[in-house]
């Protein structure tokens, strides 16, 4: 279950290998945080959050926000990007809708966007169409 922000809608994804392995490696990271820290497994999945920060508590957006200026830092100090290259989180979103496989209603609906002109500004796809007498 996704909780958009903004005024987009939430949406259900369907499980799929990657997600179920992302899943999968997340809890595994939160489980060997909770463990070094000796924090109780909480009882109810509902207070169990799947990323937890370093220091066992849930992550928040400025802890995010700092993690993810940190990890594009050392990209770039390791070559793996170039300084042109940088890219911010809200990026990874438009890779994702502009990657979905589908019409432009599909992608709207997964990437929960409530009308066509909040698309225009994540769909990066450029249409390929058929040239005059093509069939």
């Amino acid at each position: 279950m996704t909780n958009r922000r903004k005024g987009s809608r939430d949406n259900v994804v369907r499980w799929y290998p990657r997600l179920s392995a992302a899943w999968s490696a997340a809890a595994e990271r939160r489980a060997g945080i909770w463990k070094a820290k000796g924090r109780p497994v909480p009882m109810h999945p509902e207070n169990r959050p799947l990323i937890v920060a370093a220091d066992s508590s849930e992550l928040r957006k400025s802890g995010l926000d700092t993690a993810w200026q940190r990890l594009i830092r050392l990209a770039i100090e390791e070559g793996i990007i170039t300084g042109e290259e940088l890219f911010g989180l809200h990026d990874l979103k438009r890779r994702g809708i502009t990657d979905t496989k589908g019409t432009r209603h599909e992608k709207q609906e997964a990437s929960g966007h409530r009308s066509a002109s909040m698309m225009d500004t994540n769909d990066l796809s450029v249409p390929v169409v058929r040239h005059p007498g093509e069939e």
